[in-house]
């Protein structure tokens, strides 16, 4: 992994962790309960479909440079989670 690449996942979590530090923490247990049940409830395959339609929404709402950012965040997130993946079938 290059250098701009471990620079911006950085860059990324601090901006992740700063807005769910936002978040109440009753907003936390709700949204936790609330997920739970419906992943519990219907599957990985359903709440993959919840979560593509999440960010899709709210790409469509987001100004230009955040939507960048957002895709530039997934792309690299997508990245690490293939090499990942391969890892664990080589190794």
């Amino acid at each position: 992994m290059n250098q701009d690449l471990q620079l911006s996942l950085a860059n990324n979590a601090k901006e992740w962790l700063a807005l769910s530090l936002t978040i109440s923490s009753a907003e936390k247990v709700a949204f936790n309960k609330i997920h739970d049940g419906f992943y519990t409830t219907y599957g990985a395959t359903f709440m993959a479909h919840v979560y593509r339609a999440t960010i899709e929404q709210a790409l469509q709402s987001m100004p230009d440079a955040e939507r960048s950012k957002l895709l530039v965040a997934f792309q690299d997130a997508m990245s690490q989670a293939i090499d990942a993946h391969y890892a664990t079938l080589q190794g």
